[in-house]
């Protein structure tokens, strides 16, 4: 993904811990990055942007790792398809229940 130098992250997660690889990085912080992706779609209610970026970056195998996730306003079934399963997984309803009223609101 190609990275526009003026442009700013509308959000960016910054992870200071190191991690041996990948998939313990993405399990260890999954509820941080999909609430972080929440955020990002719950500012499309405000915003008259299409488009948000969310920037992640930790360090993993002793190495800087940095990507950006451009959302689009009208990409809201990852709402539905990613979000609620990890949080309903979890038993965070309180949650489930934010995604289902933001993504009705993003739809209707």
């Amino acid at each position: 993904m190609q990275k526009n130098k003026n442009e700013e992250p509308f959000k960016s997660l910054i992870i200071k811990d190191k991690y041996k690889n990948y998939d313990d990085f993405y399990s260890e912080n999954k509820t941080l990055i999909y609430k972080s992706i929440l955020n990002v779609f719950e500012e499309f209610k405000t915003t008259s942007k299409e488009n948000l970026t969310f920037y992640i970056s930790a360090k993993i195998k002793n190495e800087e790792w940095d990507t950006e996730f451009k959302f689009h306003k009208q990409e809201s079934i990852i709402l539905k398809r990613d979000l609620i399963p990890h949080f309903e997984e979890i038993e965070d309803y309180e949650t489930c229940i934010e995604i289902n009223n933001l993504y009705k609101e993003l739809t209707s």
